[in-house]
């Protein structure tokens, strides 16, 4: 008797924590001027995360969630910042959240503008259990127009997966659970004292889902505020 009640309930465990779907975050929340040596850069902000799987979940494709960041400067050239995410909406009985690890490698073109290559590894989470992996690239321009606005724009390509093993999908297919997709970068950047900014972006994504077989076009705003901490 003991033992089935402990299958029964393990069972109710293992359905609760099955996520129908991931978030993932493709905002970058670049501050003005690149970060230097020993700086350190501090955001937050409120963003649409697009839906891995959103047919799954009535066919919305983003979900209200928070976004937050701490960076830091390597050096003049680069830095590397990490990043979190969560699902504020609450559109399954969990929590869903994620978080990456980002660099920036920057090549000034000259004082106002300057290239950087972003690249990024992350992971979704349902709960407290790992359900997705993520490993992305950007290249980005980023143009100071004055010393309180500028813009970003770039472009990138995204890899998201679960596993390398096949899984059945809804079609009685046997396929690895993975997606690709590109992601656009549309940024402003707004100083609103000293050292505070507020970042505004629209990241438009076109996704496909290999597994499922589908594809979307999603667009994934984000508004936020970041404080840097400069050195003296």
């Amino acid at each position: 008797m003991k033992i089935r009640i402990i299958v029964f309930l393990a069972s109710i465990a293992l359905l609760v924590s099955c996520s129908k779907s991931l978030v993932y975050s493709p905002s970058l929340n670049i501050p003005l001027s690149p970060l230097k040596e020993k700086e350190i850069d501090l955001q937050g902000g409120v963003e649409l995360l697009p839906e891995a799987r959103a047919e799954n979940l009535g066919g919305k494709m983003t979900t209200i969630g928070v976004n937050g960041k701490i960076g830091y400067g390597f050096s003049n050239k680069f830095n590397l910042s990490l990043n979190g995410w969560v699902d504020i909406e609450g559109r399954e009985n969990l929590v869903r959240l994620g978080y990456s690890i980002t660099g920036q490698f920057l090549n000034h073109l000259n004082e106002k503008s300057r290239i950087i290559i972003i690249p990024r590894v992350g992971m979704a989470l349902n709960g407290d259990n790992i359900s997705g992996y993520g490993i992305a690239t950007s290249i980005l321009y980023q143009k100071e127009l004055s010393e309180k606005l500028g813009y970003y724009i770039g472009v990138g390509f995204i890899w998201g997966f679960r596993g390398f093993g096949k899984n059945k999908n809804s079609d009685g297919e046997y396929r690895i659970p993975m997606g690709i997709g590109i992601v656009g970068n549309l940024g402003l950047t707004k100083i609103l004292t000293k050292e505070l900014r507020l970042n505004i972006e629209l990241n438009p994504i076109y996704q496909i889902n290999t597994f499922d077989k589908n594809q979307q076009f999603i667009l994934s705003p984000q508004i936020g505020i970041g404080y840097t901490i400069r050195r003296p």
